[in-house]
């Protein structure tokens, strides 16, 4: 199997090689075919193009059809262009509708261009087609490039935040290269965050990582069914379908592009210094158990008094005695030591070094990203052909991101009716990083007198824990790299057997590669050098064969009917290694590892899907709009009983100003639409394994070698389905200048795809089963707007808002009330009774958290003497009660005893309304954006902020809490912040800060304590940039047609009460690599 794998790979990679030569070749060909055309009489046209106000318009491209000679606009908007006296000349220009202009024979032709805002003949694209805007019967959102956010980036999903109705972009890593998390319309699972859509580009399913932003037409989201559907089992999770650039008959044209980014982090942890750090430490630990551990032990607090110690903190005298005078003189006076008053100590002088690893952990990297392209052609080919190159260092040292992006779009027309295209596209992209995991967090632990440096220069690892160490250090022992290449590469062929009936057989592959590495040389920390090393390749074939015939019948009935069948071959290639015991710093790889330590594995997998489709669209005279499809798909990862499922959709529209009776109304209301869709679709997402089971060999029974069965296989398994209900308006009003859309839906997700919890007794965990259902209902609301146009000023407003509500439909029987699973028991004062909440239960919401209610602090040991007592505290605290600065629980069922019970709902985790305010603004040649985007309905648990106060491990950093008058200090103070101590209150302390629960009921890995808990609401600065085209004589002179400039500011901040560092992060917030701020400067021109 694996020999007839490598060798179609081959077969592949040389047709490849001849498809790429083919698309190089084209254009010159068709340069050549063109030198051969008959002479034809020509006349010099002149003219003007104005806008809708009668204003010049200036840099308006003006092309002869079916040439390559050209031309554009100059200040006055004239033009003069020489064309033959029976052709015709394409005027086109951003946010213009295109014209075609016969010349017959004149000299002198006049131009008014209308807004696009009037143009309902706008093309989108569907589902192996495309269809104008005024026909379209579906929930479909189009975004242009130009509309794109202004932020060099390597996911092209994160420009579009903020941008579509009803999809959630949520960006929270700033690592370079990391992926947003995407959904559309609430998801269709209980963990959303990873209900990623399917990417279509230009035909081929690939991912979002595949291409260059620049490289990128339009954008199409499809979110309703009746769209979707005609992909099937792939589509339940809506579709983000990628037009990327062609090249177009005219002039030939080289376009330069060049982006410098500027990033820092806009917000730092509220760490200590170390004055601070130590007041607060030492002062507590007086009052711990055992006070000396902290005073004179091995924490950051304490007094190593010894030279290259982890921690820096000394008694003066003891280091003068140690090591002389001079020698603490020069660390006092040359190498930034301090000295103060030991808090536990009076009288005594304590000697240490500051580190604010915040420092050492956040820099400012200028990134760049380079752009160049060509494009041109002529009546027989065309061609577009790009290399792109991003390069981009993280906030956070020891992070990097690289990638290389090449493009060649094709076409040629081989005979009047026949023409065929061609597309290759590489990528490379090389990810760097050091433990990425809350980095943040990691870092800002660390105290600040923990050594950063030993005195030979060389990075201390601050603890002798590999999982807790300084960021320095693990940048300059650890090796981390990800490199993946990928290339796709199709063909296609459009055959117009008759008129308006076309034969499109395609074909694509892709080649997706990969490489992890990673390595540690010996240091104090990690001493056996361990490596490990991943590989992979996956291949991807896709083939369709579409017969689409389209046809306008005395011109009102309009038919557009679509036949197919799609073949899917994937296969998965995967080999692992690692060991540990090399002998070099210098050898990185397995060679150099102890044989006794040596691990591989190595996975081969494939999947096939075989699947024919059909669609009709009709519409008569464009008043009456109908559409239905319907796909039949199979899967090789389906037992042979349920192989196959199929999957319909349908729509229906109405062009109510298309009516006699709507004239009267069409002065004010320019366009009206009434629409509605039903769709079902489908979700594969299984591995074989789940039918067929898994085997492991090399297993031992008896003392015999055999085969062990580690997954249990289930052959009744169903296709997952989405079924959606989605009822649409859209409105234009005053010629289209107000332009309203409305959509509501209802979707419901059935026979979903879960692993089933097994008794100990069957050997099993769990089995794959179809259980389950999910029901979503939403609201989207989108309007764009043109308040204000005049000769030289106009405002475009772009807004929409989403709302949706996913709760639990069906779950397994089991006895419970709604069968709930998971969660826990509440006492509810409304219903004076106890409850059952959490988890996931029939008819409820999911992600609810609830935690207990801090009402205040014990101001003094009298106040903490009648307090209820706690089960939550650590077991040595157990029936010691309580004491002054401790936490005031509230006691919600009255029965003298804090525990679980008395936990009180504070929110969900996942947001449920979400929205924009985009503004730009037009001054003659000047735009300005400004970008923002909403989210609310969410809360989060500051974990980091909770650690801190807690002292987690007994040795970790203090924030400003510990010096504020919110905290409880001394007897008789009225705090709101229960005291800090040094025994972590975490692990073996009072619980006032972190509270026991479990994530069904808490928060996985949060506080459930309501200190923490704040609202995850929040209002973006998401862009402000500042564009201007320049268009001079001398700049025609030096034959650069167009030279753009833009300065703009990315992620400017957040409105928003959450307190930590940045409010898009879902549950708890352990310190995740937030996003950085962006100055981006830019600038394009074409010649």
């Amino acid at each position: 199997m694996l020999n007839a794998f490598f060798l179609k790979s081959k077969l592949l990679r040389m047709s490849g090689i001849l498809l790429v030569i083919l698309s190089f070749c084209i254009p010159a060909f068709s340069a050549s075919l063109e030198a051969l055309g008959i002479e034809q009489k020509k006349v010099t046209v002149n003219g003007v193009v104005l806008d809708d106000t009668r204003e010049p318009l200036i840099g308006v491209s003006v092309l002869v059809k079916g040439s390559q000679q050209g031309t554009v606009t100059d200040l006055d908007g004239k033009y003069s262009i020489t064309a033959p006296a029976d052709g015709i000349l394409v005027f086109s220009f951003v946010g213009m509708e295109k014209q075609e202009i016969p010349v017959k024979g004149r000299n002198n032709i006049l131009v008014t261009m209308r807004s696009s805002s009037v143009a309902l003949s706008d093309v989108v694209v569907i589902g192996y087609g495309k269809q104008s805007k005024a026909a379209l019967t579906s929930a479909i959102t189009k975004v242009d490039s130009k509309d794109m956010a202004i932020s060099p980036t390597g996911n092209p999903m994160s420009m579009l935040q903020g941008k579509v109705p009803g999809m959630e972009i949520r960006v929270n890593s700033g690592q370079p290269g990391a992926d947003p998390q995407i959904i559309v319309r609430g998801g269709t699972t209980t963990a959303p965050e990873s209900d990623s859509p399917m990417v279509i580009i230009d035909g081929v399913i690939r991912t979002m990582k595949d291409i260059n932003y620049a490289d990128i037409e339009t954008i199409q989201v499809l979110k309703d069914a009746a769209s979707t559907a005609i992909y099937g089992s792939k589509a339940s999770r809506g579709i983000v379908m990628i037009t990327t650039k062609q090249g177009k008959a005219g002039k030939g044209s080289i376009s330069f592009s060049y982006g410098l980014s500027v990033d820092h982090q806009p917000k730092r942890m509220p760490l200590s210094g170390a004055r601070e750090y130590l007041t607060a430490t030492r002062t507590a630990a007086l009052h711990a158990t055992d006070p000396d551990k902290y005073l004179s032990g091995t924490f950051a607090m304490s007094t190593a008094n010894k030279r290259n110690a982890l921690n820096t903190t000394a008694f003066l005298d003891d280091y003068i005695a140690n090591y002389g005078q001079g020698y603490v003189e020069d660390l006092l006076y040359n190498q930034g030591w301090e000295m103060m008053e030991d808090p536990a100590n009076p009288g005594k002088m304590l000697i240490f070094k500051e580190t604010d690893f915040q420092d050492n952990l956040f820099q400012t990297p200028v990134n760049h990203d380079f752009n160049i392209n060509f494009s041109g052609g002529n009546e027989k080919a065309t061609y577009y052909m790009s290399l792109g190159y991003l390069t981009q260092d993280g906030i956070v040292v020891g992070t990097h991101y690289n990638r290389w992006s090449f493009l060649t779009n094709a076409s040629y027309k081989i005979r009047k009716n026949l023409t065929v295209k061609g597309m290759v596209n590489y990528s490379m992209r090389t990810t760097a990083g050091i433990n990425e995991n809350n980095v943040m967090s990691r870092a800002a632990k660390m105290p600040p007198t923990v050594r950063q440096y030993y005195e030979d220069g060389t990075p201390a690892p601050g603890e002798l824990t590999s999982s807790f160490r300084t960021r320095l250090h693990e940048v300059y022992y650890q090796e981390k790299e990800n490199r993946v290449s990928r290339i796709n590469l199709s063909a296609e062929l459009d055959w117009e057997i008759i008129p308006g009936l076309h034969l499109k057989p395609m074909f694509s592959y892709t080649n997706n590669e990969g490489k992890d590495h990673n390595f540690e040389r010996y240091n104090e920390v990690v001493k056996n050098r361990p490596v490990s090393e991943a590989h992979n390749m996956d291949l991807h074939y896709q083939y369709d064969l579409i017969l689409n015939y389209a046809k306008t019948i005395k011109d009102k009935h309009n038919l557009d009917l679509m036949v197919g069948g799609n073949y899917i071959y994937d296969n998965w290639y995967r080999f692992s290694g690692s060991g540990y015991g090399g002998t070099s710093d210098y050898i990185e790889t397995l060679n150099g590892i102890a044989t006794e330590s040596a691990k591989t594995t190595s996975t081969f997998e494939e999947k096939k899907m075989n699947s024919y489709f059909g669609r009709v669209n009709y519409n008569y005279d464009m008043k009456y709009l109908f559409s239905a499809s319907i796909r039949y798909d199979g899967s090789s990862h389906f037992a042979a009983n349920h192989k196959f499922a199929a999957f319909p959709g349908v729509s229906a529209g109405w062009n109510m100003h298309r009516e006699a009776f709507f004239e009267p109304l069409s002065k004010v209301v320019s366009n009206l639409k009434l629409r509605a869709s039903w769709g079902k679709t489908g979700y594969d997402n299984l591995a074989l394994e789940n039918t067929e089971g898994s085997y492991e060999a090399g297993k031992n029974y008896a003392g015999e070698a055999g085969i062990l069965n580690t997954v249990l296989m289930n052959r009744n398994l169903l296709w997952e389905e989405t079924t959606s209900t989605d009822l649409g308006l859209e409105a234009g009003f005053l010629n289209n200048r107000i332009n309203l859309s409305f959509d509501a839906y209802y979707k419901k997700t059935t026979n979903r795809l879960l692993n089933e919890n097994l008794w100990s007794e069957t050997g099993f965990a769990s089995i794959k089963s179809n259980f389950g259902s999910l029901n979503t209902k939403g609201v989207e609301i989108a309007i764009n707007a043109i308040p204000i146009q005049t000769h030289d000023f106009r405002w475009n407003i772009d807004a929409n808002f989403s709302i949706w509500r996913t709760t639990i439909g069906k779950l397994p029987n089991n006895g419970a009330d709604k069968n709930r699973t998971g969660g826990g028991i509440i006492f509810d004062p409304k219903l004076g009774k106890y409850v059952e909440v959490g988890g996931f239960a029939e008819g409820e919401r999911f992600g609810s958290r609830f935690a207990y209610q801090l009402d205040g602090v014990y101001a003094t040991d009298e106040d903490a003497a009648n307090a209820p007592y706690d089960e939550g505290v650590s077991s040595g605290w157990l029936g010691k009660g309580k004491c002054a600065g401790d936490a005031i629980w509230r006691d919600v069922d009255g029965n003298g005893i804090i525990n679980s019970k008395d936990m009180v709902f504070v929110g969900y985790i996942h947001p449920d309304k979400m929205g924009s305010f985009n503004n730009t603004f037009t001054y003659k040649n000047f735009t300005l954006r400004i970008a923002t985007d909403f989210s609310l309905g969410n809360v989060i648990d500051n974990h980091f902020r909770a650690q801190a106060n807690a002292n987690s491990r007994n040795n970790f950093a203090t924030i400003h809490d510990v010096a504020s008058s919110k905290m409880w200090h001394k007897p008789g103070d009225i705090a709101s912040i229960p005291r800090y101590d040094v025994e972590s209150d975490w692990d073996n302390g009072k619980r006032n800060h972190g509270r026991p629960s479990s994530s069904t009921i808490g928060f996985s890995g949060g506080s459930a304590n309501t200190l923490y808990i704040k609202k995850g609401d929040y209002l973006a600065f998401r862009e402000v940039s500042l564009s201007y085209p320049l268009r001079t004589k001398w700049l025609r002179a030096a034959k650069i047609e167009t030279l753009d400039l833009t300065a703009a500011v990315y992620n400017l901040g957040y409105w928003t009460a959450y307190d930590g560092l940045t409010p898009e992060v879902i549950g708890a917030d352990a310190g995740k690599y937030s996003r950085p701020r962006q100055f981006i400067f830019s600038v394009k021109f074409t010649m």
